[in-house]
């Protein structure tokens, strides 16, 4: 008879022992974490829309001839590629009010939808990235839910939606090239130079952002790269744009929820607002694998313990 390895040991224990707080994490603790989260740091009443409104301004601004990037919404400037005004335009011909209440709709419904196609709970919708994103308006859960659809025009329109869709993307070579190509035919229409002059939303930006990425001391982004390329196989573009994106939002750790969807560890992490939090599970999650591969070479009999990727 084979020994039982201490690597099986720690295996049994680690399925056997934890999983019935692991469930109850997953079913009460993480909801209960979600909502606190959400009513303490992301439901506050004026930056409700606050996007949609912004959006909705710099489209209109644009479509009369003026500069979308002067536009300012309690504040803060207008910070969006040029791409996303295509999204915004048709929807000029409606009242203003009407327009930024059929986006806060597609937002929310766009939210439901990843939900549900990752076969989670509706609660899951509380998710503060995504909570955080619903509440301003934003269209990151747009995007997110046309990455998740996984085919090549959907990523190209994800791309549009929000610019840095294409740090993703990187992960689908395939998908990178139809994306590029979509965004280089609407260039002759788009204000890139107004864009450029503002800094590619990007610069000002710094100044109003949560910053949250590695991009906060950029020395992190070697071993944050690093990370990801080790998590290339796995989850690792679903983290991407958070982990090294700068100028980011907190809503932008949206794009990991099908990486933690099975993860209630993972997720209730992700769900912190804290500067640098995704930078950190990223590597954490690097050594980790690092470490698998070490004992699946030392002990080739031994079954991988390693989380399957993201279906999507």
């Amino acid at each position: 008879m084979r020994p039982v390895t201490t690597h099986a040991f720690r295996r049994v224990w680690s399925s056997d022992r934890l999983a019935p707080y692991l469930r109850v994490l997953e079913r009460v603790g993480l909801p209960a974490w979600f909502i606190v989260i959400d009513v303490l740091w992301i439901l506050k009443p004026l930056v409700f829309a606050i996007d949609a409104r912004h959006y909705q301004k710099a489209a209109a601004a644009w479509l009369a001839g003026g500069d979308p990037w002067q536009t300012f919404e309690m504040g803060v400037r207008y910070a969006s590629g040029p791409h996303t005004l295509l999204f915004y335009a048709p929807t000029s011909v409606l009242t203003f009010d009407l327009a930024v209440g059929f986006w806060m709709l597609t937002g929310l419904a766009a939210a439901v939808w990843v939900v549900r196609r990752l076969e989670l709970p509706l609660w899951w919708v509380a998710f503060p990235p995504l909570m955080h994103a619903i509440w301003n308006g934003n269209p990151q859960t747009v995007m997110l839910a046309l990455l998740v659809v996984g085919h090549p025009l959907a990523s190209a329109a994800a791309a549009g939606v929000k610019l840095y869709a294409l740090v993703q993307l990187l992960f689908r070579p395939r998908h990178l090239v139809v994306a590029v190509a979509f965004l280089a035919v609407t260039m002759l229409i788009l204000p890139w130079q107004l864009y450029l002059a503002a800094g590619g939303g990007v610069a000002d930006h710094l100044n109003d952002s949560w910053n949250g990425s590695a991009a906060r001391f950029p020395i992190l982004l070697i071993p944050t790269v690093a990370a990801l390329w080790i998590l290339r196989a796995k989850d690792g573009q679903w983290w991407s744009i958070p982990a090294v994106w700068p100028a980011t939002q907190f809503y932008y750790v949206a794009t990991v929820l099908p990486a933690v969807a099975r993860r209630p560890i993972l997720a209730a992490l992700a769900a912190i607002p804290i500067p640098l939090m995704v930078p950190g599970i990223v590597i954490g999650l690097a050594v980790q694998e690092l470490r698998q591969r070490r004992l699946a070479a030392a002990d080739p009999a031994a079954p991988a313990t390693a989380a399957p990727a993201a279906r999507p």
